[in-house]
């Protein structure tokens, strides 16, 4: 199957298996062989890919933060092209999004964020 990545992959919404939003994809993974064409492996998704698309710098430092949310935390959030169903204008995941990792950082965000703030 083509698939041209930059229009039909890259800053998609993602829907997870219950329906619900799970962010948007931030970034791409190939796998790239000598004389072969690259294959998509994995998306990624997250705050940590998203903040080094626009600044390396500034990656590094969100995956810091990233990794106080806890274990496993401070990389980005990889799903295996496998688990993704191409549905436009979207991409179906088939797994629920918050029994992952992939909406910790938001979650923390309500939490500890947006809670604080009057009337929200």
């Amino acid at each position: 199957m083509r698939v041209h990545l930059v229009r039909e992959v890259l800053d998609k919404q993602l829907i997870d298996a219950t329906g619900q939003n799970a962010g948007k994809v931030d970034g791409i993974v190939l796998r790239v062989r000598p004389g072969e064409a690259p294959t998509l492996r994995y998306i990624e998704v997250g705050p940590i890919t998203l903040a080094r698309r626009l600044n390396r710098r500034l990656g590094h430092w969100v995956a810091r933060l990233d990794a106080r949310l806890g274990k496993g935390r401070g990389v980005p959030i990889r799903i295996p092209i496998a688990r993704i169903a191409f549905e436009s204008p979207s991409l179906r995941l088939d797994i629920n999004a918050d029994l992952t990792p992939i909406m910790a950082f938001e979650q923390w965000l309500r939490r500890v964020v947006v809670s604080r703030i009057p009337w929200s």
